[in-house]
């Protein structure tokens, strides 16, 4: 509830406990201390926010006339929110639970009907609110038992979790409750949101979206053998680096933080900046989630990017009798039935039952006459379900020994984790609840797996430290995109015969490579030509087949392939949205279908160095070429059409060309394109967020969250697809004094936590 007044904080340590993974060769930096006794005074606008830390606390609460139980209680709810003209929620909380509070209070006031929409989801109910186009995904939580299990996840929290649970969905509905002409009516249907339902979305949004990559229409697991040779993407991905001291220009360490999801939906960012007793950290969250997924606090800082990881296994059974053939014999299954309601378009409510059925190795995703199919889900278990706790602990570390043991807790499923802070260090990890399995290599554990072979179940998980995972390589950098951990840093420091077999092996796309190239050409890097660098417009796959396609093309002899070869030859190898010649390359692409064995020369992890070059089956690429100039002369009546023509930003009432590209046309800065609903191209998603944080003595930052907070954009609150468009990052608004300088908009609140 809103409150004018501001209400004094109170205190409490930071946490330096060493974690239980002490490393040899870190580097320290002497922590700054907090001032205790003093008094802090910060202004915003005409409002006077006191933080007071007295040590006679009982002398001063007697004064009061209050008592030392109230006061605390007072102090540790207290709760004020600045936002900058970006939008920037700045939370300056008592406690990391009112820090929650705030948390969820702010997500509602940017985008309410994405939050509620998506908590119903993870309720499994969302086709009762909202109508027929929801049932599929509640029946595959409930299929999957992903409300059947909420109940015990929350009480398997500690008792902090459950606070930030609670904490959060109060934020929630309270806002709601303030500001319900914000809200459409539709989406206050799923009203009052409970702890369970953010549960429920973590599942949904991180288990099924990411460890699965929802991949279920045949009960076919992720891609895991990647098409060895194929430069084919999927989506999300993302860039990542740190630089260590060795390697930037001024000592200092640095990291580039750059995910790459669809604008849209569950997978959309949520930029903020939480201020505790405990930390001081800024980045961003997954919508509808309580806590910062990539950030940097005062010391540290780290980002993600979706790994080649295999969290999630398919296995088949036979059906006999109306049970299973399981390793030990014949069983039933473990059978609930499920009744859904489908909210019809004049509100009319229609029951569907559904039958859900569990064997000892999972739930059955599909059944036939002869056939049950089963899908393992990594973390999918009340015991895994505190990803809220590993990330504030995360957000509270001060060292690299902290962040690690952070790390080690393991509740977060997957998701390579790459790492800098103000001592120098960096830090590589291959982050994964990774199933120890007996046999096999990733080829195996792709496919379909017989359910009644015992070799075949997994043994647990593999431990935190026999995780690929290093620092402060003699390289001087770190980087992944999206590829196997093996090339995070070249030359090489880790060995994939170390590691279980069933890890996906080394393979090397062109998206990767552009990074790699970057960082090994620069011995001395600014922090400027971090920001250049995560912002080129320069392809590398053109590098590797270019020369081979205008050759054939040349040898065709055609009129169409001379245009054709003499429009890629004067291309300059950039999407700049100038640029011609990009476009034809885009199509021809689309048309060639990289796979196995589409490269002359494949790059080999025996000399990664050398990167992939030519094409082995020149008629075939020729071939497609044609395809693609034929499409492009009767659609567009040209083949050096500008680049402009496709990567454009086409949303909140702009439209403009923008110099991103898809992963795989070798592109660091990606876009992803497709058709509108008018038939033109336009961007759908790609780059998202992008950081670039220098470890000073206090961390510089710039960065873009293209889309914003909001999904209505308030007055006071400026536009980013601008900037984006221009190729750059803004400013970051970190201290005290960069935050009162920039909020456009306060609120001080009481989220009257203990009442």
């Amino acid at each position: 509830m809103a409150d004018e007044i501001a209400i004094p904080k109170g205190m409490k340590g930071r946490l330096t406990a060493s974690g239980p993974f002490p490393l040899t060769g870190l580097r320290f930096k002497t922590k700054k201390k907090r001032p205790i006794g003093a008094l802090v005074i910060r202004r915003l606008g005409g409002l006077m926010f006191k933080r007071i830390f007295i040590v006679a606390v009982a002398c001063a609460l007697a004064a009061c006339g209050r008592s030392d139980q109230a006061a605390n209680e007072a102090a540790e709810s207290s709760l004020a929110i600045a936002w900058d003209e970006w939008g920037v929620p700045h939370i300056d909380a008592g406690s990391v639970e009112a820090a929650s509070y705030g948390i969820g209070w702010a997500q509602m006031r940017g985008r309410p009907d994405l939050v509620l929409t998506l908590l119903g989801q993870g309720r499994g109910r969302a086709a009762e609110y909202w109508g027929e186009q929801y049932f599929e995904s509640d029946a595959l939580m409930w299929t999957l038992g992903g409300p059947q299990m909420l109940d015990a996840a929350y009480e398997a929290q500690t008792p902090e979790a459950k606070a930030r649970l609670n904490a959060f969905a109060k934020g929630v509905n309270d806002y709601a409750a303030e500001h319900g002409d914000a809200i459409s009516e539709e989406a206050k249907r799923v009203l009052p949101v409970k702890p369970t339902d953010v549960l429920g979305h973590m599942l949904r949004a991180i288990h099924i979206t990411f460890v699965t990559r929802g991949d279920f229409g045949a009960l076919a697991p992720p891609r895991k053998d990647d098409d060895e040779g194929s430069d084919k993407e999927e989506t999300p991905g993302s860039n990542a680096w740190a630089v260590a001291p060795s390697r930037s220009a001024n000592g200092d360490a640095m990291l580039l933080a750059n995910p790459h999801l669809p604008w849209s939906d569950l997978f959309l960012f949520f930029e903020m900046h939480v201020k505790t007793p405990e930390t001081d950290a800024y980045g961003v969250a997954l919508i509808a989630n309580p806590f910062l997924a990539i950030a940097f606090n005062e010391h540290l800082g780290w980002t993600h990017t979706v790994n080649t990881y295999d969290g999630a296994d398919a296995y088949v059974f036979d059906v006999v009798d109306g049970g299973y053939r399981d390793m030990d014999g014949v069983k039933p299954f473990d059978e609930e039935k499920v009744s859904l309601k489908v909210r019809g378009p004049e509100g009319a409510m229609e029951t569907r039952d559904i039958v859900t059925r569990r064997t000892s190795a999972g739930p059955v995703f599909r059944i036939t006459d002869d056939k049950a199919y089963v899908m393992r889900i990594a973390g999918f278990e009340p015991a895994h379900l505190d990803l809220g706790g590993q990330y504030w602990a995360m957000a509270e570390a001060s060292t690299l020994d902290e962040f690690r043991a952070a790390m080690a807790q393991q509740q977060m499923p997957m998701f390579n984790t790459i790492y800098a802070d103000d001592a120098g260090n960096i830090y590589y990890l291959f982050n994964a609840l990774a199933p120890k399995r007996k046999k096999g290599d990733a080829k195996l554990w792709s496919g379909r797996l017989d359910g009644a072979d015992p070799d075949l179940r997994w043994q647990g998980y593999v431990q935190f430290e026999k995780l690929p995972q290093y620092f402060n390589p003699p390289s001087g950098f770190l980087q992944n995109s999206n590829e196997p951990p093996w090339t995070s840093t070249l030359p090489p420091v880790l060995d994939p015969s170390d590691y279980p077999a069933d890890f996906v092996q080394p393979l090397m796309r062109s998206r990767p490579q552009n990074g790699l190239e970057m960082l090994m050409g620069d011995d001395s890097i600014t922090y400027e030509e971090l920001i250049d660098y995560s912002q080129t417009t320069r392809l590398t796959l053109p590098d590797s087949v270019l020369p081979d396609l205008i050759a054939a093309a040349r040898e065709d002899g055609s009129t169409l392939m001379d245009r054709a070869a003499a429009t890629l030859e004067a291309w300059d190898r950039h999407v700049d949205p100038k640029s011609k010649g990009a476009a034809l390359f885009f199509f021809w692409l689309q048309e060639a279908k990289p796979g196995p064995g589409f490269y002359a020369a494949p790059w080999s992890f025996d000399h990664p160095e050398t990167w992939a070059a030519g094409i082995a089956d020149k008629e075939a690429a020729v071939a497609a070429l044609k395809k693609a100039a034929t499409m492009m002369e009767e659609t567009y009546g040209a083949l050096d059409i500008p680049w402009s023509a496709l990567a454009r930003v086409r949303r909140d009432g702009v439209d403009i060309p923008v110099g991103v590209a898809p992963g795989d046309m070798g592109a660091f800065r990606v876009g992803w394109i497709a058709p509108g609903e008018d038939g033109e191209f336009e961007l759908i998603g790609g780059t998202t967020y992008v950081a670039a944080i220098e470890f000073g003595e206090t961390p510089s930052a710039r960065a873009i969250l293209p889309y914003g907070n909001f999904a209505a954009r308030p007055e006071g609150v400026r536009s980013q697809w601008e900037i984006f468009a221009d190729g750059d990052l803004r400013s970051v608004h970190f201290t005290e004094e960069e935050v009162e300088a920039a909020a456009v908009m306060r609120e001080t609140l009481d989220p009257a936590l203990k009442r």
